[in-house]
C-alpha cells in the first residue's frame, strides 16, 4: 500500500521554518503503515541542508522496516543535490496512475 505527499504543493520552498514543517510531514509518514511514501516535489523549487538530513533520517528508518521511500517530479537543482549526497537511489520515474 502506497500514499502519494504532494510536497510541492504545501512548500514552494523547504527552507527556513518550512523545513520544520516539511520535518513534521515526513515524521508523519514514518509513523504510517504504508509500505511505499512517494515524495511529488512538483512545485518545489529549492530544499535546504535541514530538510535534506529529514528525508535522509525518515528513509533509513522506513528502509530498516523493509518500507520504501521514493521521490517523484523533483526539479533537476534538487536531483543534482540528491545525487551529490549520495541519495539518487531515491529518484523515481512512477508510471501514470492505472499502469504497470
Amino acid at each position: 500500500m502506497r500514499v502519494t505527499l504532494e510536497i510541492g504543493k504545501q512548500f514552494p520552498e523547504i527552507t527556513g521554518a518550512a523545513s520544520d514543517a516539511f520535518a513534521a510531514e515526513l515524521m508523519k509518514a514514518e509513523d504510517s503503515k504504508f509500505t511505499e511514501v512517494i515524495l511529488d516535489f512538483a512545485g518545489t523549487e529549492t530544499i535546504s541542508s535541514m530538510a535534506m538530513g529529514s528525508i535522509f533520517a525518515t528513509h533509513q528508518k522506513m528502509n530498516e522496516q523493509g518500507r520504501r521511500l521514493v521521490i517523484v517530479n523533483a526539479a533537476e537543482k534538487i536531483k543534482r543535490l540528491l545525487r551529490m549526497v549520495n541519495m539518487a537511489h531515491l529518484l523515481d520515474e512512477l508510471p501514470p496512475a492505472g499502469k504497470k
